[in-house]
């Protein structure tokens, strides 16, 4: 037999390999080995190795509905569970928590082995140890109500010594149920009725699906797993797993997968690609396998590199012709993880592009904000009156916080060596957010390209907003300052009077964008302030990132940057652009305007500090440009 090394450890298995069933009961009874003899040791044989061997357990005991045939059979895993299944046991025999986030192909039973998982871990190894299982929604959960009830009620007494397994509700709850043999609960639920699950005094937790979980009234999904997961004191045997297909990019499970990947978080990231199914799968005659691959283009020679079979090639080729957008492919039937994650078929950024430019992505080293403080009501003060402040230690810093990772440098004296481009958005949650953007352009004059230095996101009042904008650019270096005015004058967003907050701010920055020629103030026409994004400008600037993308003409620093543009899209009418519904893409806007700006504003230039201090305001536009 093919035993876990964990099982030589123990005494009497140490010694049964060596002596033999026989041998072994004739050295403990110092007589000859009755049959009822070795059924006894060949019962204890097999308790022992269910307490290794999940697979053996699974298969021994675990009873479970055949897909779509109407029977009963033992629980027998496939090729891509007994991966999953590594990754689970390493941690395991770690003593570590298993922690996994799980990102999959479909239909090859990743939730069916992830829930008997734990169910052994209940039955087996521990007592009083506490589970819940979230799904989408709440028909997930009657359907592993009923799996897990099954194997239950099929559980072999000669696994536990006699003693007959059942559960009864817990405190009258039915979807909270006590299992006799551990005095162990499982807690069924789901994201949309989250109210149900019972989550103080849990040791494990199953989500299911958290790419499909929506937002619900003043609560996201990573609000729910945090509520769940904080309930988990970490240590072995606990399990956090989080599972789902990949439904597109920048939403919670993604950003996990990706922090997971990058070992920003504790989660082991596990992918099962669509190959190491055996369903998917064509047979090829023997005869045919030399012209078959003659015939393979590059990415399916790339995907035998891969690992996957010439049969399954096969099926792949004919699943290409049957969905000839590749996009919708990918995300149904993914190769890598990269391919999973994808969000739509008409994408403005190409994806190598954004995962090139992701490539220089790191965390910020400094998260906080920017603090002003005035010995009075006059904003024109300039030196000494603003500092970062970094958050306290738990801090959630994903919104309203200002990332850095170039702190300001006002020794050497450019002029415009930074640019501040601000793309305003509302107030409430359900607006889209403001985001302020610094790029330190001092790489520009060796023939580099500018650099994402810090960038401010959130919800805040315009008036704030304009200030905060206004503090940061005066930071850095008193650095151009371009906000975007089109969102508040062309729709009254919020019903601020946003150009009476710019004309105030004018009032004491001198380094503020104005889109009025100075020919035409000279004609008496009144200075509009800020960049006006319209069927002309945003084009424009959208079209110009692109070709940043693809010659790398600027280093982004901001992963959350990179998600928007994997979530930028043209609409459906071929005219129009923006982010996929339900998402965001003031960070690409904001990003778009700075870098066209980089490339098209005078390159930075030394001044004097008392020049400086004597400067009169300058008309920066368009026309400048």
């Amino acid at each position: 037999m093919n035993l876990p090394e964990t099982m030589l450890e123990i005494d009497f298995i140490g010694k049964l390999t060596k002596k033999g069933a026989k041998g072994f009961l004739h050295d403990i009874n110092g007589k000859e080995a009755t049959q009822r003899d070795i059924v006894a040791l060949w019962l204890k044989f097999c308790r022992t190795r269910i307490l290794h061997d999940f697979e053996y357990w699974a298969k021994s005991v675990a009873i479970i509905s055949d897909k779509g045939k109407g029977r009963d059979i033992p629980f027998t895993l496939n090729r891509p569970q007994r991966y999953y299944l590594k990754a689970l046991e390493s941690l395991r025999l770690k003593n570590s928590p298993i922690d996994i986030i799980l990102c999959k192909a479909r239909q090859w039973g990743g939730s069916t082995l992830t829930q008997l998982y734990m169910l052994w871990i209940q039955l087996v190894h521990k007592r009083n140890w506490n589970s819940v299982i979230c799904g989408d929604i709440e028909k997930q959960s009657s359907i592993v109500s009923g799996m897990l009830s099954k194997v239950i009620n099929n559980y072999p007494l000669w696994a536990t010594n006699g003693k007959k397994i059942t559960t009864t509700p817990y405190q009258g709850a039915q979807k909270t149920r006590v299992i006799s043999l551990s005095n162990s609960r499982y807690s069924l639920g789901s994201s949309q009725k989250p109210d149900s699950l019972r989550s103080e005094d849990i040791s494990m937790a199953h989500l299911t699906e958290v790419g499909l979980w929506k937002a619900t009234a003043g609560k996201k999904p990573e609000d729910l797993v945090q509520s769940i997961f904080g309930s988990i004191a970490s240590g072995p045997y606990t399990m956090k797993i989080l599972e789902s297909t990949a439904k597109g990019v920048g939403n919670f499970f993604h950003r996990t997968w990706i922090d997971a990947v990058e070992g920003r978080n504790n989660f082991t990231p596990v992918f099962i690609p669509w190959y190491s199914i055996d369903l998917y799968s064509k047979h090829i005659e023997k005869a045919d396998y030399a012209n078959f691959i003659d015939t393979m283009d590059d990415y399916e020679k790339e995907l035998f590199k891969l690992g996957a079979t010439l049969e399954a090639i096969a099926w792949y080729r004919d699943k290409r012709r049957e969905l000839p957008d590749e996009w919708r492919l990918f995300s149904e039937f993914p190769s890598t993880a990269n391919e999973a994650f994808q969000s739509s078929g008409r994408r403005v950024f190409r994806v190598s592009y954004v995962n090139n430019m992701r490539s220089g992505c790191i965390p910020p080293p400094f998260k906080g904000d920017i603090i002003a403080e005035y010995d009075s009501d006059d904003k024109k003060k300039r030196e000494g009156n603003r500092r970062f402040v970094a958050a306290a230690p738990g801090e959630n810093c994903n919104e309203n916080s200002l990332w850095v990772w170039l702190m300001p440098d006002c020794e050497q004296h450019l002029r415009d060596r930074y640019i501040v481009s601000v793309d305003v958005g509302g107030v409430s949650d359900k607006a889209d957010y403001s985001c302020i953007v610094v790029a330190d352009r001092l790489a520009m004059l060796d023939g580099g390209v500018p650099e994402i230095a810090a960038c401010w996101h959130g919800h805040i009042e315009h008036d704030k907003l304009a200030w905060k904008a206004l503090e940061i650019a005066r930071a850095y270096d008193n650095a151009l300052l371009i906000i975007e005015s089109n969102t508040l004058e062309t729709e009254g967003t919020e019903g601020d009077n946003f150009e009476y907050i710019l004309n105030e701010i004018a009032g004491h920055y001198s380094n503020l964008y104005c889109r009025t020629s100075q020919q035409e103030i000279r004609q008496g026409r009144p200075r509009r302030w800020g960049f006006h994004t319209n069927s002309s400008t945003k084009p424009m600037v959208i079209n110009f990132l692109i070709k940043a993308l693809r010659d790398e003409l600027y280093i982004e620093r901001c992963i959350e940057t990179t998600y928007e543009l994997d979530l930028y899209e043209i609409k459906e009418n071929g005219k129009e652009m923006g982010a996929i519904e339900g998402n965001h893409d003031d960070r690409v806007m904001a990003t778009a305007i700075l870098v066209w700006v980089c490339y098209n504003h005078p390159l930075p230039y030394k001044y004097s500090k008392d020049h400086r201090c004597r400067e009169k305001r300058r008309i920066i536009s368009e026309a400048s440009f």
